[in-house]
């Protein structure tokens, strides 16, 4: 008889726990990261023009990198992003450039450096989405990674190297 007691409590003590678990998943869906809401909430144009919605990355691995060309730092970390997209797209890993600059800039620097990811423009207004995305102060370049559930893992102001950015991405992979 005592054992059946102990084998019940324990049930009910597991029955609990999952509820627990499944109440805490759907509370971070219901008040989701904002700096990642700023960033799916955005439609920016690329180089051409064309309007692009964020939005439709929702459920990827997102890492978005604001940039400019003018920012030396910016540029010395762009090669190893485009080896780790070309490395992690099959994955459903999606880099985004979020470039703060003249939009007739941006395409020819881009060729030049052969970038695989969408990039969008944002000029001087970027700066606002800038500072929603978690960046108080500005600082270029400013990387945020966002899993699959739309939190903000990570955020860099400053170059993000590629080793480490590699070992940040293959955990949420």
């Amino acid at each position: 008889m005592k054992t059946r007691i102990l084998i019940a409590g324990l049930v009910v003590l597991a029955v609990a726990a999952g509820a627990a678990v499944g109440i805490g998943r759907k509370s971070s869906v219901e008040s989701p990261d904002p700096r990642a809401q700023a960033i799916f909430s955005a439609r920016l144009p690329d180089s051409s023009g064309v309007e692009h919605d964020l939005a439709r990355y929702r459920g990827k691995v997102v890492v978005v990198n604001f940039w400019a060309s003018w920012c030396a730092p910016c540029i010395e970390e762009m090669p190893g992003f485009v080896r780790l997209q070309e490395k992690y797209r099959d994955r459903g890993l999606v880099f985004v450039g979020v470039a703060i600059d003249d939009p007739d800039a941006v395409g020819p620097f881009m060729q030049r450096l052969g970038i695989n990811y969408p990039v969008l423009t944002a000029e001087a207004a970027g700066y606002e989405l800038l500072k929603a995305a978690g960046d108080e102060k500005g600082v270029m370049p400013y990387t945020l990674l966002i899993d699959r559930t739309g939190a903000v893992s990570q955020t860099r102001a400053g170059i993000y190297r590629e080793s480490e950015l590699d070992q940040a991405l293959a955990a949420l992979l």
